[in-house]
């Protein structure tokens, strides 16, 4: 009886003893124990866990108030520095630093393979290799009409909603529009998310659901491992509304294997496709140095990947954008008077090089990227040799990252920062010297890069056109509250969205 007590007392506190055992050697003999920060943040991963999914607060938002406090390096984890200085972001983000990604973030996708989570450069570097050549700005001029013809279905989506006397939930019509115009190019067919009434496609509904768990997935890593060791058909049920968003998710999948089966049967008939698929691309063994063809899986982890990716950030942009838009009318009557420059006739539009031409146009763009949604640290694990970053040197191992949302908002960069003016990036608007451009990283930078950059300025070249040709815009209510984002890894809207009438205007 007394052994059993001892064994019952043992097997409680081990784990208290290990717990206060690691929180002893993250603060006193970790090789990061001598930077900055919150002590708790040094001291266990739980502080981070406790604001980003207890208090559901955007740290990527408090760390700019620690880094004034703390200086230009946070340690805001026990192996992980924040930096805030902008320089510091191009130390990291660069083409000679070829750094593996950091486990702890991309293992929340539950993706073991793909360009964008793959975390040996090795292995990513052949992949984009692969890649890239359909992303390049040739290859997306090639689909222009691609994107002009799921612009032609919002636009018709829109104006009969408008008909109907219904207001737009612009998020859900832009994920809509990106979400279908992603997967035609990547897979050569979609799900029709355009056509959903109210934009409310399950797809998109599951998506918008599935992003508040992310940071419970990122922060505890056993909750995450007893998540994915259950069958995907398990887990697609225990979403809200599983009973229409789970036949939607894997109505993505069949799309994608009847891709596969459709170019592994007839390799032929590859020739004959309006444009190329990722399916083209990574079945033909001539790509790739190795010569060795990724496996089913690998093929649809990379289609997942980049269509998850590849429509929530270029819709997010589009609606920070238009939230700054409809608020600053005479910003967007100019650019109405730009654009019928080159679409002066409605039945008629212009090329994407015509709206590339156009430098408010161009300057609303960049400066809606400079607004884009993004405080997530897409963190890199340092080499055995260490590095040198903001002046200190950083020990081998140690995870290091920096927010694009911290470099957007520097004052040191660029002025009146948390206003929104396209000016200034008009030519001559700027201090001789400054080069505002090598601030603008949307897209991050360095070897791991979104190489979805053509296709994402395409598609908002495209998008805003449309809307502003189209439509005579203003706001539904939405408050600077409804527009307040979580970062969830993408950015999470729990409010009511943005709302906006859309009034189609004369032809």
């Amino acid at each position: 009886m007394i052994l059993n007590i001892v064994w019952l007392w043992a097997t409680i506190a081990a784990p208290i003893v290990l717990f206060l055992g690691r929180i002893v050697y993250n603060v006193f003999f970790h090789p990061l124990r001598n930077f900055p920060g919150p002590r708790m943040a040094g001291a266990t991963g739980l502080w981070r866990a406790y604001k980003e999914v207890v208090l559901q607060q955007n740290v990527a938002q408090e760390l700019l108030g620690l880094h004034k406090q703390y200086g230009d390096v946070i340690r805001v984890s026990p192996n992980e520095l924040h930096f805030g200085k902008p320089s510091a972001f191009h130390e990291i983000y660069n083409n000679t630093k070829r750094w593996d990604k950091d486990d702890e973030l991309y293992n929340v996708t539950g993706f073991k393979s793909g360009s964008f989570v793959y975390r040996k450069y090795a292995q990513a570097k052949e992949r984009r290799e692969v890649l890239m050549p359909m992303f390049s700005k040739k290859a997306i001029q090639n689909i222009e009409g691609l994107v002009w013809q799921n612009a032609a279905k919002l636009a018709s989506a829109i104006t009969k909603m408008n008909s109907a006397q219904q207001s737009i939930d612009l998020l859900y019509a832009f994920r809509s529009f990106t979400l279908d115009t992603i997967m035609s190019f990547t897979f050569g067919n979609n799900i029709g998310a355009l056509d959903a009434p109210l934009f409310r496609d399950p797809l998109i509904l599951g998506m918008d659901a599935t992003l508040p768990a992310l940071p419970t997935l990122k922060n505890f890593s056993w909750i995450r491992r007893l998540t994915y060791a259950f069958p995907p058909t398990l887990v697609m049920q225990l979403l809200p509304n599983a009973d229409v968003i789970a036949p939607r998710v894997y109505q993505v999948r069949d799309i994608i294997h009847r891709q596969l089966q459709a170019v592994l049967n007839s390799p032929g008939k590859l020739e004959d496709a309006p444009h190329q698929t990722i399916f083209h691309r990574m079945l033909d063994a001539k790509a790739w140095r190795t010569k060795v063809l990724p496996d089913l899986t690998e093929l649809h982890d990379e289609g997942f990947t980049l269509v998850f990716a590849g429509s929530n950030t270029v819709a997010d942009t589009l609606i920070m954008g238009h939230w700054h838009l409809l608020r600053k009318p005479e910003l967007l009557k100019a650019l109405r008077e730009e654009l019928l420059s080159v679409w002066p006739f409605l039945g008629t539009r212009p090329n994407l090089a015509d709206l590339e031409s156009l430098p408010l146009l161009a300057a609303t763009i960049k400066e809606s990227l400079r607004f884009i949604p993004s405080g997530v640290s897409l963190t890199r694990v340092v080499p055995a040799q260490g590095a040198e970053i903001c002046g200190r040197h950083i020990p081998a191992g140690a995870a290091v990252g920096m927010g694009i949302l911290h470099v957007h908002q520097s004052e040191e960069i660029f002025e009146d920062a948390l206003n929104f003016k396209p000016a200034r990036w008009l030519p001559g608007e700027h201090k001789k010297g400054d080069n505002l451009e090598h601030w603008l990283v949307p897209f991050s930078r360095g070897p791991r890069a979104c190489f979805g950059v053509n296709l994402s300025m395409c598609e908002l070249y495209i998008a805003y056109a449309t809307m502003l040709r189209h439509f005579d815009m203003s706001l539904d209510g939405t408050t600077v509250e409804d527009m307040q984002w979580r970062e969830c890894i993408a950015a999470a809207y729990p409010r009511r969205h943005l709302h906006a009438w859309c009034q189609p205007l004369e032809a």
